[in-house]
Order: structure tokens, then C-alpha cells, then sequence
């Protein structure tokens, strides 16, 4: 079985013919011209990490930003030298990697399967644990993917660390997604590691994983045997857990409650969190002994935290967030320019050799000016959101309907995963701003109910948003007063002055539990604004409120949509069979179409 599933993989994976084409973006900035500020120096350790997470497959640079122009061959290469000649000899490093490597950029995105040569290339960096986040489990070709080309690996096989998500064989039992944990020693402080990870309690897996919710996990017999019997306190001076979970947790808090657990068997042993999903760069306290940290997003930061003192009653850690730029990892390597090794340089071939066949720097346009997610508010021309809602999706034709039918149009903001760059539009562009390919769905409703469908979605839970990192914050401080939470598992209000040095670009200034200079790169502040889970395009033709609509929306938000419905009409008035298929080209393509109108017009 093992062996039909790979082949068929690889059959799946034969890339559409493609042409050459003339690279794109050779008008880099020449270097005397960028600016050069003075880049934080990092703090070595008795045990030093460097963390990724939520790469969504951007292993080729940040094309059109030069603070992030580090590709992953420079990483292997940083990797390296950072491990083997950075490092004093009295020094151990642990590189590791919490999940989503799928669904961002059309290096991953381009192909079929989804991220069948970004897995190669990301695995080509030496991590020490990995593991896997929720976009490696929405589609079973991701779950396959990752499972026989990673888990399985000889690379990766006991690095490979999930403890509570099985894999799904053929014939329908379940096997661990790798180890449910791994112990071992430091090399060079000899220092006794547990390692766990936990995904976020994740309900959108498909038929080839099962997701356990961490706290589920926690009271099952090979836990309790693990923590109570092999591995009691005293036998270990440090715990890791990693995995794809928000380290400032909104709306569940999973990190703190799985922390408050941990703690009742390991009262005094150091426990060092890793997150990731929800996209930002942060640090948390837990308590003396305990920190979390999450490095952000799309390889625009490296995560680098230290821990001196393992093994005493008063450890001592620092953190810090590297721009993911050439001058970054030269700088901390006390190299100019950076040294790069022959694993290093191949691989950085190999992404451009990769952007040619898959035609990503095909231009179909020019985007005349950036549009934002979160740094402009969501009623600016300067706004994604506003872009796509007043210009974009009105563009959206089908036969179910025609101009004398009112109609509202409903997104989720989290199918928007970056902002829109001023500058050529290219197909890697499409995948960058709106990488997945949405289906359109439609139910006819009164006015008076559709139009409250938005306010009631934007009220509750998260849906698969992506909150910039001081909202996400604020709401996490609100959450814990309600809880009634004090203490070390009561956030800290976190504010920062704002930057603004002519000197300086633009770029992510972090504050966490720790402060305000943790980002080794000193940027002038973007302003944050919040986003919303939904928004919508309005097009009425009366404005009655029994007037009949067709209320369109992704077949990804068809529960929300009927939750919703039936909490603003009481009971279960609406079901499944009543959203029917709207029909019409996606949000992606939609944006192209109005691009190219924008171009045209330019060029006249």
C-alpha cells in the first residue's frame, strides 16, 4: 500500500510544461542606496535556539522587499555557520521548525501536489525537531506529502515530533504522526531534553489524519507513563514544547492550560514553548522558569532564543526576532558578506531555477500602488480589504443571477495572506495576496437576515483571520481580565513608542513580554489596524427588508453562514441543501482581471 501511495504521489506531481521567461526583479536596490541600520547583536547561551514557523512555502525571498530578501539557501548556509563556527564550543543549538508549509506562494502553490518541491527544498535544512501545522492536514494530498516524504524520511524519522495527531492508513488504523515525543542529551552540556508536540485543537482535518485535542491527549495512559514512570522531574532539566499553537492564545488559551497541567508534574524544571499560526512575532512569560516564543511568518523572521542557567533555579533567557535578510544573518555570523556553503548556494539555484518553470515571474500587470491587510484601516482606498470589496468582487458574474437581484458578496479575511505589493503582477503575486482557489455558493434570502449575517460572524469566533499583532494582543489582555486570570498567566499590556527615523524602512516593530527591542532590525512602526473575520460587497437594488437577495459566500464559510442563520432565525430553519452553487472565477482570479484593467489604463 505504502508504495502505491508514493507512486501515485509522484505521477500527481509532474509539473505543467512551462517557457522561459525573463526574470523579473534585476532592479534590486544597489547597496550604497539602502539604508544600513545599526542591527541588534544577539546574546549566545549555554542553549540556543533558531525557530521557524508558517513558511506557507516562501523558501524563494521577499522579491519586492529588500529587508527580507534571504532566500532558504542562505538559511542553510546561516544554519551552518551559526552552528559550527558562531557558536563557542561550550554552546549547544537546537534548530526547530512548528508547521504550515503549504498555501502562500506559488513556489508551493504552483505545483501539483501543493508543495511537492518546496518539501524537498525546506527539508534540505538540518532541523533537530519538526513537525506539522494545519495546512499540512486540509487536503489529503498535503497529509500524504508530508507524511512518506518527511515523517518517514531516514533524515527526519526521530526528529519528527507529534503528540497528538495520527496518521490515517488505507485500510483505516491509526498510527502515531511521527513520535509522540523524543528524549535526548545536548552534545555539548550534556543537557536532558523532552521534547513534545501539540497542534492546535484543529476540527478541519481531512480523512487521512485525526487531531486530539492537547488537554484530551494529556490523559492518556502513554502520557501518563511518560511523564510519571520514564521521565519524572528529576530526570530531565528541560522540556520542549513545540508545535503549531499560538503562544498568546485568544480565544482558547491551549498554551496556558496545557502549561498549568505541565506545571503540576514538572514544578521546577525549565519548560520552553515554541508557536506558531497566528502569524506574528512574539514573546510570553509564562513564569520564571518558563517562556514562550513565536517567530512569526512567510520567512520574514527567524526566531532566536538562549538559555543560560539550565540547569539552576534561575535560568536566564533572551530572545530575539531576525529580520530574514542577507544582512541580518551576516551580521550576526560577524561576516560581510555573508558566507554561503555549496549545499547553500545549490539550493538558492534550485529556487530560481524553480521560478522560471513554473513561470511565477510572468508579469500580468502593474499594481500602482501597496495595498494593505492591517496597516491602513479597513475604510481606506490603501486597504486590501476595501480594494477587493469595492472594486474586485463586484467583477464576480454568473448565471444565477442578473442586475435586477440584489446581492451581497461574503469573504473571509484570512483568504488574503499578505499584502499587495506596488509593483510588477506577476502570477507568484496571485498565490502571495489570495492563494487559495475559493468555489462560490449562494443562498436566496430576505434582506432583513442577509444583511445581518456579517455583524454576527464579526462578533464571534475567529474564522481563519489573520489579526495583526497589537489587536490580537489587546484581545488577549480583554480575554484574561474576563477570565479573571492574574498573575504570570495574566498577559502584560504591552505598548511601545512609536518609531518614525528617516533613516529607517518600514517593517515589524515587535513588543512582547520582554519589551520593545526584540527585533534585531530597527524598522519605523507600521501602524496595526483590526481586521475583521468577514467582510463584505453590497450590491441592492432595493433596499425593502423582505426584498429578496442571493447572499454569495465560499463554500469554505457555508457552516458559519447556516450557524449564523439559524441563530438570527431561531431554530433550524436552514439546511445544507438550500446554498447552492453559485458558479463564477475565484477571488485570485477576479483580482488579475482588475489589475490588468488598472495596467491598461496606465499604459494609456
Amino acid at each position: 500500500m505504502l508504495v502505491k501511495e508514493v507512486c501515485a504521489l509522484l505521477v500527481a506531481a509532474q509539473l505543467a510544461a512551462s517557457r522561459s521567461v525573463q526574470y523579473l526583479f534585476e532592479h534590486e536596490v544597489p547597496s550604497h542606496q539602502k539604508p544600513n541600520p545599526q542591527v541588534r547583536d544577539l546574546k549566545t547561551g549555554q542553549l540556543n535556539f533558531l525557530h521557524t514557523t508558517d513558511t506557507h512555502g516562501w523558501l524563494g525571498s521577499h522579491l519586492l522587499q529588500s529587508d527580507y530578501d534571504a532566500d532558504w539557501g542562505d538559511f542553510i548556509s546561516f544554519a551552518s555557520y551559526f552552528r559550527h563556527k558562531r557558536l563557542q564550543k561550550d554552546q549547544d543549538l537546537i534548530l526547530i521548525d512548528t508547521g504550515d508549509k503549504h498555501d502562500g506562494n506559488g513556489l508551493s502553490d504552483a505545483t501539483t501536489p501543493n508543495g511537492i518541491e518546496t518539501t524537498k527544498i525546506f527539508n534540505e535544512q538540518d532541523y533537530d525537531l519538526l513537525t506539522l501545522g494545519n495546512h499540512e492536514l486540509y487536503t489529503a494530498d498535503n497529509t500524504l506529502l508530508e507524511y512518506y516524504t518527511t515523517v518517514l524520511s531516514p533524515k527526519f524519522k526521530d526528529n519528527y515530533i507529534s503528540s497528538n495527531v495520527d496518521f490515517v492508513k488505507r485500510d483505516g488504523t491509526k498510527v502515531p504522526f511521527g513520535n509522540k515525543y523524543k528524549f535526548f542529551h545536548t552534545e555539548r552540556n550534556d543537557i536532558r531534553v523532552l521534547a513534545l508536540s501539540f497542534l492546535f485543537d484543529f476540527k478541519r482535518f481531512n480523512n487521512r489524519a485525526v487531531v486530539t485535542p492537547a488537554l484530551e491527549e494529556l490523559k492518556k495512559p502513554w502520557f501518563r507513563e511518560l511523564t510519571r514512570n520514564k521521565y519524572p522531574e528529576g530526570s530531565v532539566d528541560l522540556i520542549i514544547i513545540f508545535g503549531h499553537m499560538p503562544v498568546t492564545d485568544i480565544s482558547n488559551r491551549e498554551i496556558n492550560k496545557l502549561h498549568e497541567q505541565l506545571r503540576q508534574l514538572y514544578p521546577n524544571t525549565v519548560i520552553q514553548y515554541f508557536g506558531g499560526h497566528s502569524h506574528i512575532r512574539d514573546f510570553v512569560e509564562l513564569d520564571s522558569k518558563s517562556t514562550g516564543l513565536q517567530s512569526g511568518r512567510f520567512s520574514e523572521t527567524l526566531g532566536f532564543l538562549s538559555i543560560d542557567d539550565v540547569k539552576s533555579d534561575s535560568p536566564h533567557f533572551f530572545r530575539s526576532y531576525l529580520d530574514f535578510s542577507k544582512r541580518s544573518f551576516a551580521h550576526h555570523l560577524r561576516a560581510n558578506p555573508l558566507p554561503t556553503t555549496d549545499k547553500g548556494i545549490h539550493i538558492s539555484n534550485l529556487l530560481k531555477a524553480m521560478r522560471q518553470k513554473l513561470n511565477l515571474d510572468t508579469q500580468l500587470g502593474y499594481v500602482p500602488r501597496t495595498y494593505y491587510m492591517s496597516s491602513k484601516p479597513m475604510d481606506s482606498d490603501e486597504n486590501v480589504y476595501h480594494l477587493l470589496t469595492n472594486k474586485v468582487l463586484p467583477k464576480l458574474h454568473s448565471k444565477s443571477t442578473n442586475g435586477s437581484v440584489s446581492r451581497l458578496i461574503l469573504m473571509n479575511t484570512g483568504a488574503v495572506r499578505y499584502d499587495l505589493h506596488e509593483g510588477p503582477f506577476t502570477l507568484d503575486t496571485e498565490f502571495i495576496v489570495l492563494p487559495f482557489s475559493n468555489d462560490w455558493l449562494y443562498i436566496e434570502l430576505p434582506l432583513r437576515i442577509a444583511s445581518r449575517i456579517t455583524e454576527y460572524l464579526n462578533k464571534g469566533p475567529v474564522i481563519a483571520s489573520l489579526q495583526p499583532p497589537n489587536t490580537m494582543a489587546t484581545a488577549a489582555i480583554t480575554s484574561a481580565q474576563a477570565d479573571g486570570l492574574t498573575g504570570n498567566l495574566a498577559l502584560k499590556k504591552r505598548q511601545c513608542p512609536r518609531v518614525n527615523e528617516p533613516f529607517l524602512t518600514p517593517g515589524l516593530t515587535t513588543s512582547d513580554d520582554y519589551g520593545c527591542d526584540g527585533d534585531d532590525t530597527p524598522h519605523n512602526t507600521l501602524d496595526e489596524f483590526p481586521i475583521p473575520n468577514v467582510v463584505q460587497s453590497e450590491e441592492l437594488v432595493s433596499e425593502n427588508p423582505d426584498s429578496l437577495v442571493h447572499f454569495v459566500f465560499y463554500s469554505f464559510l457555508k457552516p458559519n453562514v447556516l450557524e449564523a442563520l439559524n441563530a438570527l432565525a431561531g431554530g433550524d430553519s436552514y439546511q445544507d441543501f438550500q446554498c447552492k452553487r453559485y458558479g463564477g472565477d475565484s477571488t485570485k482570479k477576479l483580482l488579475e482581471e482588475f489589475i490588468k484593467e488598472v495596467s491598461k489604463n496606465l499604459t494609456r
